[in-house]
């Protein structure tokens, strides 16, 4: 009885550690991409944009993140790019951004810096406070009933 509560408490805390290395990796990666602009000739800088990264055999992609980026796109309109790419015919991009996984959205501001990487699945409700938290921004108000991917 003891060993599986060990056993469990060990997995516990691999996953936590994980976790934490993921969380930091990213932040650092983050970090690194502030003072630069990749993503210029996908999202041309001038307004902010968010960037999608997808592959033919992505089911999540194709059911979840395409239609999220839609109602983003519906909702902001002018306000903001949104683009869609297949990360297999970018692949030194890819792996510049250091994205592990699709769907991948980044988050550009006005100037085409990266502000966000989100590796998997982002809703729209995410990505649109991603967008409104950026800097010159003001949050938007938002409610379930007029803005939600109903997630």
């Amino acid at each position: 009885m003891i060993e599986r509560l060990l056993i469990l408490l060990s997995l516990a805390f691999a996953a936590a550690a994980i976790w934490s290395v993921v969380r930091w990796w990213k932040s650092r990666k983050l970090n690194q991409l502030r003072n630069e602009a990749p993503l210029s000739k996908l999202a041309p800088p001038g307004i902010p944009a968010v960037v999608a990264f997808s592959a033919p055999h992505c089911r999540d992609c194709h059911t979840l993140q395409e239609p999220a980026l839609a109602r983003l796109k519906a909702k902001l309109r002018e306000q903001v790019t949104v683009t869609s790419v297949s990360a297999l015919d970018h692949l030194e991009l890819v792996a510049h951004l250091g994205i592990l996984t699709v769907p991948s959205t980044v988050v550009l501001d006005a100037k085409g810096t990266v502000q966000q990487i989100n590796l998997g699945y982002a809703s729209d409700t995410k990505l649109y406070e991603q967008l409104a938290g950026l800097p010159g921004r003001s949050s938007p108000k938002m409610t379930a009933r007029t803005y939600s991917d109903g997630r």
